[in-house]
């Protein structure tokens, strides 16, 4: 029996306006969490399901995390941090290779024992455009790494923090995410940063 291999696809031309501005850089606040804490995962369509070459690069539903636990932040250096997608492999088994570099201001306690930690744990990352959109690094299938560096910096004007490299095979460039962030402060949309009212 013959297999048909013909393919919906969802190709649509990419157009861009003159004088449109593309803001380089992510936000400050960086939201992680440790994927055993993630109970649910959203899910990307198909390409013979989607709807539009956008939704194929964003995640349909919500993360629903375990009991009591939150999304927590790191507040980085922007000017320094950044996420960064390439492709790895052959055909017919590309992938992508995503990842976040993230720079923390700090080297006290705190820093050293969540780098302890994360250092051989399994966290998934919640990256802002600076328009707002929130990115992920991490996934389902694949396992993310976390790297770390610190230093002290030298002499009087050397830059001391922590640099955190976070990376991970998927099937899409850093996925957007438009479901619900449950935060310590607040659930909060992965479309733009809103706030989502309670009950809504």
């Amino acid at each position: 029996m013959a297999v048909d291999c013909t393919s919906k696809g969802m190709y649509e031309s990419l157009s861009w306006c003159p004088g449109q501005t593309s803001q380089p850089g992510i936000r400050r606040k960086v939201f992680f969490i440790p994927k055993s804490w993630i109970e649910k995962w959203p899910v990307l369509p198909d390409i013979d399901g989607a709807e539009s070459m956008a939704a194929l690069a964003t995640y349909e539903g919500d993360f629903v995390l375990a009991a009591d636990k939150k999304w927590q932040y790191l507040e980085v250096l922007t000017t320094k941090s950044n996420i960064t997608s390439d492709s790895q492999g052959e055909k017919p088994s590309k992938t992508i290779l995503n990842k976040a570099t993230l720079l923390y201001a700090g080297t006290d306690e705190e820093a050293s024992g969540f780098c302890r930690q994360a250092n051989n744990d399994e966290m998934i990352y919640l990256c802002q455009q600076r328009n707002g959109k929130f990115r992920v690094v991490g996934s389902e299938a694949y396992d993310p790494d976390t790297t770390i560096s610190q230093t002290s910096g030298e002499g009087e004007t050397g830059t001391a923090g922590t640099t955190l490299t976070a990376q991970c095979t998927d099937i899409c460039p850093s996925p957007f995410y438009t479901g619900k962030i449950e935060t310590e402060d607040g659930d909060i949309s992965g479309a733009d940063g809103s706030a989502i009212l309670p009950g809504v």
